[in-house]
């Protein structure tokens, strides 16, 4: 029998355990040392930023420093003394948990591994208002997140107030926290501080702009046709069957002109226009010539002339809503033409 263990150039034995463990220094003062995520083989602590990290850790509660003459106020603390100010001693100050985004946050499909699971991934700048009802000289780096589904364009943008939200379960590093709009959140919910990731409320991804225009019902018939054409083909592809291998998901496909449900299994999907109950992700198309330009476009031979994006790139401009991050569906489907090119099945 073959063995199929992997044998790794480092051995897994001398993988150090990711955490974060809390340090007494000499000072008596207690400070965070972390693993990386990447392997290093050796640990390094936050140092002066420990205070910061433990804060939003035991507290739940933004720490900043202020110069106590010029009164500039960054978060987070980056810097001890004021450069400005012939380096006088900056005092601590705690900043409240709402604030503006600086400008319109990044969103990727391809962020670092450790966010595999939240993609599409945002993040962005945020300054921070103080007690006195400024903002923070300088912007905090966090999470964006939408409790309607997942990160779109359109959601966040230049000056989009926003509400920092707390994780309940936290370790001492950014990620403790994240951003979300405060348009999604109750006037209650906005007050409440700090305000935890267990008290909101997320609700369905978007509006389905539904129509009883015949172009809409004649695109989903066509659209549904073509997936089902799509699948025929997959059973001729050795790459587009292992483009889908191991994968089992049940999605709903909403558009104005009615739905329908692809329903993947082992190197395969079904095409069905009897949704059952068992959903596990939700894509809403208000456009959804857009996925039948995909669908035509993905029966086209090598040299024929591509029209239409990438489904994923229709995730990333906000033209495919999902109900949740979960883009390797997505991923999948669109390496499913070009393995049907390579393999000559069209």
């Amino acid at each position: 029998m073959a063995n199929n263990k992997k044998n790794w150039v480092i051995p897994e034995s001398m993988w150090p355990e990711k955490n974060i463990e809390r340090v007494r220094g000499r000072d008596g003062k207690d400070y965070l040392v972390q693993n990386d995520v990447m392997f290093t083989g050796v640990k390094h602590t936050r140092g002066e930023f420990s205070r910061f990290f433990i804060e939003l850790c035991d507290n739940a509660r933004i720490l900043a420093h202020r110069c106590p003459r010029c009164r500039k106020i960054i978060v987070p603390p980056s810097e001890q003394r004021c450069p400005q100010c012939n380096f006088v001693e900056m005092v601590e100050e705690y900043v409240r948990d709402v604030g503006v985004m600086v400008a319109t946050p990044v969103i990727t499909a391809f962020p670092p591994s450790r966010f595999k699971e939240e993609i599409p991934f945002g993040s962005g700048y945020v300054f921070l208002e103080t007690n006195g009802g400024g903002l923070t000289d300088q912007a905090l780096a966090v999470r964006v997140k939408t409790t309607a589904g997942s990160i779109r364009p359109g959601i966040f943008t230049r000056g989009t107030p926003v509400k920092i939200v707390f994780c309940h379960e936290r370790l001492g590093e950014i990620l403790d926290v994240f951003a979300v709009p405060q348009s999604e959140l109750t006037p209650e919910q906005i007050a409440r501080s700090p305000l935890f990731e267990y008290s909101l409320v997320w609700t369905d991804a978007a509006k389905l702009a539904a129509s009883d225009e015949p172009v809409f019902k004649e695109t989903l018939e066509r659209c549904v046709r073509l997936f089902c054409q799509l699948r025929d083909k997959i059973s001729l592809s050795s790459r587009a069957r292992e483009n889908l291998k191991g994968w089992l998901r049940v999605v709903d496909i909403k558009t104005p002109g009615g739905s329908f449900q692809l329903r993947f299994y082992t190197e395969s999907f079904v095409v069905t226009r009897n949704p059952e109950n068992d959903v596990q992700l939700t894509f809403i198309i208000n456009e959804p010539e857009l996925l039948l330009n995909w669908l035509e476009d993905s029966m086209k031979g090598e040299n024929e002339k591509l029209e239409s994006p990438a489904l994923t790139d229709l995730v990333l401009e906000g033209k495919i809503i999902m109900d949740k991050p979960e883009l390797e569906t997505i991923n999948r489907l669109d390496r499913i033409p070009r393995s049907l090119r390579r393999d000559r099945v069209i």
